[in-house]
């Protein structure tokens, strides 16, 4: 008897370990829906504008030419330095290439911030984060609630249903 308990119980375990093996295709949305998302979540209003694939070379150092998809957006109205991009890489290997430079590119902006220069909002910069969702890479230059809703908004766009 112990026998055909274990013998049932490898199976089971063994059914398990298959089923965890599928090949799950994760929901992928459309670059639209998630800058839609976030600038409702953020609440743009306009002040934050996109920019073209000269100003992400010159500025940020990122070639995004065979990029799958890019949006970056930058405050073109008041005084503040709030910021956050959306890339998608053609697959993992090329998104984990892009979060580099996105690190990269936050890097380099502490490090040549002018301390006179604003100071009320380098926290913004020394805070930003940058995540990371199969092929898309987003980052966040915000106050702390707007990033918080920014990446609620970017993790809720994964989500089917």
């Amino acid at each position: 008897m112990k026998k055909y308990v274990f013998l049932l119980l490898a199976a089971v375990l063994a059914l398990c370990l298959l089923a965890g093996c599928g090949n799950k295709t994760a929901y992928e949305p459309e670059m639209s829906s998630i800058v839609t998302a976030v600038d409702a979540a953020i609440g743009n209003d306009g002040s934050m504008v996109a920019v073209d694939e000269d100003y992400i070379k010159g500025s940020m150092k990122m070639d995004v030419s065979d990029y799958a998809d890019h949006t970056v957006k930058i405050n073109a109205m008041g005084v503040n330095i709030d910021e956050y991009g959306v890339f998608k890489g053609a697959d993992s290997g090329q998104a984990k290439e892009i979060r580099t430079a996105v690190e990269d590119y936050l890097q380099m902006r502490v490090d040549t911030w002018m301390t006179e220069y604003m100071p009320e909002e380098f926290p913004k910069l020394q805070d930003a984060e940058v995540w990371t969702e199969g092929n898309y890479v987003m980052y966040a230059i915000l106050g702390d609630d707007e990033k918080i809703a920014a990446k609620d908004a970017f993790d809720g766009c994964f989500m089917e249903g």
